[in-house]
């Protein structure tokens, strides 16, 4: 009898600049080309550094998932072109599924809990997928110590 078990890909560093990233500013990521390996799904987890100072209102860094079908001439959302870029926050920004949040109370090292992208797809990843990343913590991120990185999800019969 067979069993079907999870199993997971590498870790892989997302192509996203967030050292420096201004408070009020996003980043999207390089796009992640999902039609040769076909995860289902990306666990994905942000290390991140605020630069010293007085924390904002908001107090957090915001991330949303981002995708498109068609992998031959992908059509993006909310301005996002599927390379490493800053991106301007916009209503239409918004409107793309957020996947999660660092709550960011104080200065220091932080690292979020992982996050399953897929779930801004109905659970399965699209051919063509990225992050977007946006600061309102009230402060900088530090120039140093900030990245983010995804470990792909199949499943194997064994």
């Amino acid at each position: 009898m067979s069993t079907i078990r999870t199993q997971f890909g590498p870790v892989t560093n997302f192509s996203i600049t967030l050292n420096g990233l201004a408070t009020s500013a996003a980043r999207s990521s390089a796009k992640v080309e999902n039609q040769d390996t076909r995860y289902v799904d990306a666990i994905c987890q942000f290390k991140i550094k605020p630069a010293s100072g007085s924390l904002g209102d908001r107090y957090g860094v915001y991330v949303f998932a981002w995708g498109a079908t068609d992998d031959a001439s992908p059509i993006y959302p909310a301005g996002v072109t599927g390379v490493d870029e800053a991106v301007s926050v916009t209503l239409e920004t918004l409107a793309i599924r957020e996947i999660g949040s660092l709550y960011v109370p104080a200065s220091g090292i932080l690292i979020s809990p992982p996050f399953s992208v897929a779930q801004a797809f109905g659970n399965v990843l699209p051919p063509v997928w990225g992050v977007l990343a946006v600061n309102r913590c009230g402060l900088a991120l530090d120039a140093t110590d900030n990245v983010a990185f995804w470990r792909g999800v199949q499943f194997e019969v064994v």
